[in-house]
């Protein structure tokens, strides 16, 4: 758990665990909770829906804006196995969360000052080219790695044309895991889909005693074909991501809100904002929101995204500024009151409809949000 942990449960409220960041003794800050037991079913929803294959978890780039020490925690709970960061800087939070037995993969696998974090964290590195996996195997020929061979994302892994080399100097020593990554998962008809599909296979069909790993969210929609021996949810375990099957229920683990700091009336004609980029076509009442960019929230939510009070909607109007934000409260049935709270993410402001509107996708919009905003972790579904 983070330093400064605090968990209070009784019969009458959800259990809390801690609160972080800068903003945590600022009671007019922004603010964030991250519902642990959310998280948890989800975990369970993808581990059934995949019946066949372990289920692992993705808590690279702090649980995706959720918190990687708690997540880790309590998928460990649930009995995760598996996980996956991007670097080995991550790995010290993550360890200590789940203990000495569980295995952490490093996407990024070996950089020049990685192999000391790895050795010091016991995480397993994920090696994307020949020097990796010669480097790896000199210097470590006792310890377990993986590899991850591109079938046509083209950014990251071995090459096929590796493959022979690959196999000879790995032939004394295999992988643990081999992996690769879907390019076009979450648009199902997609012709690379099946592609890469037939490309994974020779690569696991080099390396057959070693688990092989194919599937992120979306891919694990595609099917069995896609599941092999380990799926490696990451967005799905947080409730976004791409299109579903109609039978897989997750729900977006995080809300986030921030206070009003001014309420106030303006004429049409009126401006607000930098850049007077919203002009008010009539009489309109106004709300100025403790909320911006600053915070990790977009900037091209400006004129467009919107906020939740009480279930009404709030558009966004005018720029999104370093610290604050101006939405429009007419249509309300009752003037929001200075200090009350307005919804950008949870159950009323939908995690992906949000970021749709922001011009982006839920897994930026999270990742992103930090700074000064406060989270609290509880742990009730």
């Amino acid at each position: 758990m983070s330093p400064n942990s605090a968990i209070s449960n009784d019969d009458t409220t959800p259990t809390t665990i801690s609160v972080s960041g800068a903003a945590s003794e600022q009671l007019n800050g922004p603010r964030s909770v991250v519902h642990l037991g959310t998280i948890a079913a989800n975990y369970r929803a993808m581990r059934d829906f995949c019946s066949s294959s372990e289920t692992g978890a993705v808590v690279k780039a702090d649980a995706y804006g959720h918190g990687a020490e708690e997540v880790a925690t309590k998928l460990a709970s649930e009995g995760c196995e598996t996980f996956f960061i991007a670097y080995p800087r991550e790995g010290e939070a993550v360890r200590k969360a789940v203990g000495p037995d569980k295995r952490i993969f490093v996407f990024h696998g070996l950089t020049n000052d990685s192999p000391d974090l790895i050795i010091q964290h016991d995480l397993t590195p994920i090696c994307n080219r020949v020097e990796e996996v010669k480097t790896w195997l000199e210097a470590y020929p006792d310890r377990p790695y993986g590899l991850h061979f591109d079938t046509g994302i083209n950014r990251l892994g071995l090459r096929l044309s590796d493959l022979e080399e690959v196999q000879g100097l790995t032939s004394g020593t295999p992988p643990i895991l081999v992996m690769s990554h879907l390019a076009c998962a979450d648009q199902p008809e997609h012709p690379m889909n099946a592609r890469q599909l037939e490309k994974f296979r020779e690569v696991v069909a080099a390396f057959p005693e070693s688990k092989a790993s194919l599937s992120a969210t979306a891919a694990s929609y595609l099917g069995p074909d896609y599941h092999f021996d380990l799926i490696r949810p990451g967005i799905a375990l947080y409730g976004g991501g791409p299109a579903r099957p109609p039978e897989l229920r997750l729900k977006p683990a995080m809300s986030v809100s921030a206070p009003i700091l001014n309420v106030f009336n303006v004429e049409a004609g009126e401006h607000t904002g930098y850049g007077a980029t919203f002009e008010a076509k009539y009489p309109m009442t106004l709300a100025t929101v403790s909320l911006g960019y600053a915070d990790g929230y977009l900037r091209s939510a400006s004129n467009y995204g919107f906020g939740m009070h009480e279930g009404g909607p709030c558009p966004i109007v005018g720029r999104v500024s370093m610290d604050l934000m101006t939405v429009d409260v007419t249509d309300l049935p009752e003037p929001p009151t200075i200090g009350s709270h307005i919804e950008f993410i949870g159950p009323k402001a939908g995690l992906e409809i949000q970021a749709e509107a922001l011009g982006t996708i839920g897994y930026e919009l999270t990742s992103r949000l930090g700074g000064r905003i406060s989270r609290e972790w509880q742990d009730e579904d």
